[in-house]
């Protein structure tokens, strides 16, 4: 007679652990799928290779979508001021020898403040990554507008992202690195490369909200695939889900395409300012130290998010849902244009200064020479 464990193996049979009560949420809990859907009356390709699928909710307070509110409403607080203090600075103590980049940073500057205010206060999202679905606990949804456009604003304010850094970049390869930069046509093609850069940021979550499954299937699929999941999450006012591989491809593409741009203007620029012969050494010296202080101020916040959100893409993935870590992912997400600003006025010596010298509440102001020679 054949073995328990071996008839489980033959068989592939769907094993879950759960709570001792079906209502009690309280306890860890666990589900590992084999192959889902594999009817054993109607047999099965033995050589299909078993899918493994895990779902934890621990039912902690950071899983918790009220404390997911709390906290962004919070570093709204925080980032209001900050973000205050950032733009009085770049607007008003840029010297003179910066003056070039100061349209580029006011633009990365204010996308970055939309970018903070929206996800924090406007649209506050709880969101599932591995299932595409999620909702919203901010202002929009309280004053009654829909799902789908609260999606729409929440998704594409970060995609915006991509063209005010590829901005950042472009200035400075149109500023060095192209001769005919102050020309009538150089000025009305750039004026068309960025349309079509915004316009395209506009509308690449339109296929996405052109395949909305019903409802009713998606959260049943949602609850099937996730059953750890408490079914009242599911059932919030606002809940939505989405196609994850419609959603994935718009991400990836806005990835992609942003990427491409950054990595030219970066490696054309690099190679003019780490390579100068015509200009004298002060100056050389003083551009290759502003190229690098600008990489650093984009790199920073970046590099410090891109590994929570691709820990979070492996899980989804593999279909692994751990809704704690989703959660940290969307703190982290919302931080992005306070990390920024911090970077700006830390990276920057000119800011720096003068940022220094705001709290330290003196009377009488630095000279402008001082903010001129830091670069060098």
């Amino acid at each position: 007679m054949p073995s328990v464990q071996n008839w489980f193996a033959k068989h592939r049979v769907e094993v879950m652990e759960w709570p001792t009560q079906s209502s009690d949420l309280n306890s860890h809990t666990t589900c590992i799928f084999g192959n889902r859907g594999v009817d054993s009356a109607a047999g099965s390709d033995d050589r299909r290779r078993p899918r493994v699928e895990m779902c934890i909710y621990r039912n902690i307070t950071i899983e918790d979508h009220r404390f997911l509110q709390f906290v962004l409403n919070w570093l709204a607080v925080f980032e209001i001021p900050l973000h205050t203090l950032g733009a009085y600075i770049v607007m008003w103590k840029t010297p003179k020898v910066m003056l070039p980049v100061k349209p580029s940073m006011l633009l990365l500057h204010f996308t970055c403040v939309w970018h903070d205010m929206c996800l924090c206060v406007l649209v506050v999202p709880f969101i599932i990554f591995q299932a595409g679905a999620g909702f919203s606990l901010g202002i929009l949804l309280k004053i009654g507008v829909t799902m789908p456009y609260i999606i729409y604003i929440g998704v594409t304010t970060t995609f915006l992202l991509a063209p005010a850094v590829v901005f950042f970049f472009e200035d400075r390869y149109n500023t060095l690195v192209r001769r005919d930069s102050n020309t009538r046509s150089r000025k009305i093609k750039r004026i068309v490369y960025f349309t079509i850069n915004y316009l395209l940021m506009l509308v690449a979550l339109i296929p996405t909200l052109s395949n909305v499954p019903d409802q009713k299937e998606a959260k049943a699929l949602t609850l099937r695939q996730f059953p750890c999941l408490p079914p009242d999450i599911l059932d919030t006012p606002g809940q939505g889900c989405h196609d994850i591989t419609v959603l994935a491809i718009s991400s990836m593409s806005v990835n992609f395409f942003g990427f491409v741009q950054i990595a030219f203007f970066f490696g054309a620029t690099a190679l003019k300012v780490f390579n100068m012969k015509t200009a004298s050494k002060r100056t050389s010296e003083m551009q290759k130290h502003l190229f690098k202080c600008l990489c650093l101020q984009v790199a920073t916040p970046i590099l410090i998010i891109v590994i929570p959100c691709s820990y979070v893409i492996v899980l989804s993935a593999i279909s692994y849902l751990d809704q704690a870590v989703n959660n940290i992912v969307c703190i982290l997400l919302t931080v992005y244009g306070a990390l920024s600003t911090i970077s700006m006025l830390t990276v920057h010596k000119p800011y720096r200064l003068a940022t220094l010298q705001l709290f330290r509440f003196r009377s009488s102001t630095a000279p402008t020479s001082l903010f001129v020679n830091s670069l060098s």
